[in-house]
């Protein structure tokens, strides 16, 4: 069965990437709906599934359990459960990619539509935040570590779709329209981490056309990227977050007892080795990161200020604290490798401009997420766990409606 173009699926599906970071609990909501509707509709679509798909989609639900082993070890039950409903969303993609298997709904070029009309949202709201309302740094609707992260994002992902399926200069302007607004919001919103994405980005894009790309573009690529990343860091908001982390890595360096933001990091990832030193096969236990450094507080003697977070800030550290060396494994091999070789071998074999398009914006969302999860503990929240599965769900579907509707012309066997 196949869904006419604009369907509900289609209409939530482009609203996600608008509303994820701007509205609170409004791109949750389309995410649980897709859920329902999955859950209630897409499980006949299980015996259609390509052995590839299969791989990806088993391997996110054994990811979940390798992470939920560590419950066995847990003392802080309740943050446990409250870490596993994170987690847990791996597994329930399953029904949502049946779903748009089932209707053979292509749901790729509304989610582009919609990462260009989100670049200008997030870029009007972030202009707001901070030139009406006068706040330090945008937030969005939630923090600015989201609306960092998401508006960086949507500049990686419209890079993709210029490099794949935009026909002529005219969606190159729109797109890089697009690119310069969702740019701005994450600057606004003064997110750090979210900046090391452009450099790993530059650098990728690169290796991954380099054997496509003619010499004068991939000269010209190469003579403006870095000009472009300096002028993106002569800003003097950028400059100044910049100026900042420095100095207070410098200061935490000199005195661990004058801490700051890139101090508590620090000393977070430093505990988190001594935690999973202590239990290295599954780790303390899901939910007791934080129980376990006050534990080490104790005992070295150090003041308990800025230990409030429950999760190491970088999804490597926390991952490895709590669930061992089986969780980091899982998360390094079920939740990245795995998948973005699936995105990698579409990527070699097919020619279609849109299958290159969901390929490389797969493997790109892979590589951002991996790239914010050094400095961020994203899988410690709902909007970024979403958005990270929601980009696999597209992108992986679409190719997966593709090649479907192609088997069914006349012609092919």
């Amino acid at each position: 069965m196949i869904l006419e173009k604009y369907s509900p699926i289609h209409i939530a599906v482009f609203l996600f990437p608008i509303l994820i970071a701007t509205v609170r609990h409004g791109g949750g909501t389309l995410y649980v709906l897709l859920f329902l509707f999955g859950l209630a509709l897409g499980w006949s679509a299980w015996r259609s599934l390509d052995p590839w798909e299969k791989r990806v989609l088993i391997g996110f639900s054994v990811f979940f359990i390798l992470v939920s082993f560590s419950l066995v070890n847990t003392q802080e039950i309740v943050s446990g459960m409250k870490k596993v409903e994170r987690y847990i969303h791996f597994p329930l993609l399953i029904p949502m990619y049946l779903l748009l298997k089932k209707y053979r709904v292509e749901t790729g070029k509304v989610f582009l539509f919609g990462l260009l009309v989100a670049a200008v949202v997030m870029f009007g709201q972030a202009f707001y935040q901070t030139s009406v309302l006068g706040w330090g740094r945008a937030v969005g609707a939630y923090n600015s570590l989201i609306l960092g992260d998401i508006s960086m994002l949507a500049v990686v992902i419209v890079v993709c779709a210029l490099l794949t399926v935009s026909p002529n200069w005219r969606y190159h302007l729109f797109g890089g329209v697009a690119i310069g607004m969702a740019l701005s919001a994450s600057v606004l919103s003064g997110s750090r981490g979210a900046w090391i994405l452009l450099p790993v980005a530059a650098v990728w894009f690169l290796w991954i056309k380099r054997k496509s790309l003619g010499a004068i573009p991939l000269i010209s690529i190469v003579i403006m990227g870095p000009l472009l990343i300096l002028g993106f860091l002569s800003l003097d908001r950028v400059m100044n977050r910049v100026d900042i982390a420095i100095t207070e890595y410098q200061v935490s360096s000199q005195d661990p007892t004058k801490m700051n933001s890139v101090g508590y990091r620090l000393e977070m990832w430093r505990d988190s080795i001594t935690i999973w030193k202590a239990h290295p096969l599954f780790g303390t236990g899901i939910g007791d990161f934080k129980n376990e450094r006050s534990h080490l507080f104790k005992k070295d003697g150090r003041s308990h200020e800025g230990m409030e977070l429950g999760h190491a800030h970088s999804i490597y550290f926390d991952v490895l604290a709590t669930a061992g060396l089986v969780g980091f494994l899982g998360l390094l091999i079920l939740m990245q490798i795995i998948p973005f070789r699936m995105f990698y071998s579409h990527w070699i074999k097919e020619s279609d401009p849109w299958l290159k398009f969901y390929s490389l914006s797969g493997m790109t969302t892979i590589i951002a997420f991996a790239v914010f999860g050094l400095t961020e503990g994203w899988l410690a929240r709902n909007m970024f766990v979403r958005t990270y599965l929601m980009c696999i769900l597209v992108f992986m579907s679409s190719i997966a409606v593709i090649k479907m509707k192609k088997l069914s012309e006349p012609g092919c066997e």
